[in-house]
């Protein structure tokens, strides 16, 4: 299992994708210019009730990630995945887990999918869960 977010916080990662191998308890960093991750056997976490204290006070805080069963890194060619929808989580802004298509309508924490494509900074709908499996 491993556990996916985007670093803001300063130093050399800033601005990088971090994976933290939950087995091993180690730390990877992925520079978005260099690399696409597709997650696969994803869950959007949220810690809820610390996300509403950020959203508050309008300091950022980890409080959300991405929990998934395998990562695959691709560098130097990177899939086209403009036309994927966008998932955002930035608790200053809005304290859950919303997808492009959804007007703040549905709070999308905890949804799960098949898999996920990050592009650059952004995160994509890949693959959602068959309903029909």
């Amino acid at each position: 299992m491993f556990r996916v977010r985007f670093h803001l916080g300063a130093g050399k990662n800033y601005m990088h994708w971090q994976i933290k191998d939950m087995q091993t308890k180690e730390v990877f960093y992925r520079d978005p210019k260099n690399s696409q991750l597709e997650l696969i056997g994803c869950r959007l976490v949220n810690k809820t009730s610390k996300a509403k204290k950020v959203f508050a006070a309008g300091k950022k805080d980890v409080c959300g990630w991405v929990e998934c069963e395998e990562i695959i890194c691709h560098s130097g060619g990177k899939y086209l995945a403009y036309f994927l929808e966008r998932l955002h989580f930035n608790p200053i802004l809005n304290p859950n887990w919303r997808r492009e298509s959804d007007d703040g309508d549905y709070v999308w924490d905890n949804a799960h999918f098949n898999s996920l494509l990050t592009d650059g900074k952004t995160l994509r709908v890949l693959e959602e869960i068959s309903q029909f499996a």
